[in-house]
């Protein structure tokens, strides 16, 4: 399943927190589930842990017709799809539907091309005419060890076969390596990934651009009791998620009206009527007005804003402005990259040919900040990407990782799309837009009808 569609499915923009009920009796499992109710949570598993799946059927019929309207799921412990999509479907015809299935070892050999076992698990289901949701357990606790280069390929082999691929840590309770998580986020490509142990809410931080579910019993429970779900730590849990996905709500709804908000406040912008020698713009002239200088910000911050950002720095000279003004949002300290000759201090120097064809020399105080620190370079344009190609090299050079590009625009040149593709950018003139293309042919469509007033404050 595609993971937007898991994320509409249940109507959220983040991961879906799914708390894990390890059952012991029927009175047990309603309670857990009341308490799973009533925090909020949009569904539960249920687990028969350490007594047979004749015992667990009644169970799952008494908590759904006690709950017939909570999405519910199960986990039988210990069998595969093959014996438990027949039982799903027996349930089915008695009307007891059960939302999703579980399964802790889906088959999956990352080893082998053909899924031989997968496929005759995928073969049983769509037999039992049961319709839910399946999470299949790959490279999951328990099952025999998987290479940690193989995590990516055992991912990518589940596709297909599942709804949403579920891997784990080593244990139960037991936090999932993060780059192991990583690689299946990156083997699952854009389809649902889940994580069902180890998850806890001082941990979850970690894992929620990676994960789409998480399936969560003891990071939840009551301290030292493996049974009960603990209301509080449930609560803290999901408005974590809750508060990622409201962050991540509002991205979307300002990246729909993007080209719109762009369009208008890029209209700020004038055009060059003095010498063709000079910019053949003037993006400054947009900063005068407050609504346009404002949006601008908005979105140049937008992607940055749940980003590790130790400081700002603005290219000499037009990057200052956007650079000060974004450092002052995002709550961080300022760096000016420097024409050379300007700095009374040491300094790191580069040389560069600017969009003029002229070579000049860059310059950043030395040293400008700590090994390791996650440093946003702001400028006005990028057009040739010389001025920006420069700047990545003093922080670079000075042990500096490069957290993105913060600019108004661009081009598309050969320099412009490396740097996309390197980094994280942030561009006011949204790529592939009609916009991006009058900008790479340097003449704006409204620049004929150009209101030298609309500009004034």
């Amino acid at each position: 399943m595609n993971r937007g569609e898991f994320r509409k499915y249940f109507k959220t923009m983040g991961p879906v927190v799914l708390p894990v009920i390890h059952v012991l009796d029927e009175e047990q499992a309603k309670r857990n589930l009341a308490v799973a109710i009533r925090c909020g949570a949009p569904g539960a598993f249920l687990i028969n842990h350490d007594f047979e799946v004749s015992r667990f059927l009644p169970i799952i019929e008494e908590s759904r017709r006690a709950y017939p309207d909570f999405w519910l799921g199960v986990n039988f412990l210990g069998v595969t799809g093959t014996g438990a999509f027949p039982i799903l479907g027996q349930l089915t015809e008695k009307d007891v539907f059960v939302d999703a299935y579980w399964a802790d070892d889906a088959r999956i050999d990352e080893r082998v091309r053909q899924q031989a076992e997968a496929d005759s698990i995928a073969a049983v289901r769509k037999s039992s005419g049961w319709t839910g949701m399946y999470f299949g357990g790959t490279a999951f606790k328990k099952q025999r060890p998987v290479e940690p280069a193989q995590y990516r390929d055992a991912a990518n082999q589940a596709v297909g076969y599942m709804d949403a691929v579920t891997t784990s840590g080593i244990a139960t309770g037991h936090s999932a390596d993060l780059e192991k998580i990583k690689a299946f986020r990156d083997g699952v490509e854009d389809q649902t990934l889940a994580i069902a142990s180890g998850i806890t809410p001082d941990n979850v931080d970690d894992y929620l651009d990676l994960a789409d579910a998480f399936l969560v019993a003891t990071g939840i429970n009551y301290s030292g009791d493996f049974y009960n779900l603990d209301p509080y730590q449930l609560r803290r849990l999901l408005e974590k998620v809750r508060h990622y996905a409201a962050g991540q709500e509002k991205k979307e709804h300002r990246a729909s009206n993007r080209r719109e908000n762009a369009d208008w406040y890029l209209k700020h912008m004038a055009p060059n009527v003095k010498d063709p020698k000079m910019a053949w713009l003037d993006p400054s002239s947009a900063y005068v007005n407050a609504s346009a200088f404002h949006a601008m910000l908005d979105d140049l911050c937008e992607p940055y804003i749940n980003e590790r950002v130790d400081v700002v720095a603005g290219i000499d000279a037009a990057g200052y402005v956007l650079g000060a003004a974004i450092a002052e949002r995002l709550g961080t300290g300022f760096l000016t990259v420097r024409k050379a000759g300007k700095l009374p201090v040491p300094a790191d120097q580069v040389s560069f040919v600017n969009y003029t064809e002229r070579t000049q020399h860059m310059e950043l105080r030395k040293p400008a900040f700590r090994k390791g620190a996650r440093v946003l370079l702001v400028d006005q344009w990028v057009e040739t990407g010389g001025t920006m190609g420069a700047a990545i090299e003093l922080v670079e050079g000075q042990g500096g990782e490069v957290a993105g590009i913060a600019t108004i625009c661009i081009e598309d040149t050969p320099a412009g799309k490396a740097l996309r593709e390197r980094y994280l950018c942030a561009t006011a003139v949204t790529p592939g837009s009609d916009l991006q293309n009058q900008c790479n042919r340097k003449s704006l469509d409204y620049f004929k009808d150009f209101d030298w007033e609309v500009i004034l404050p």
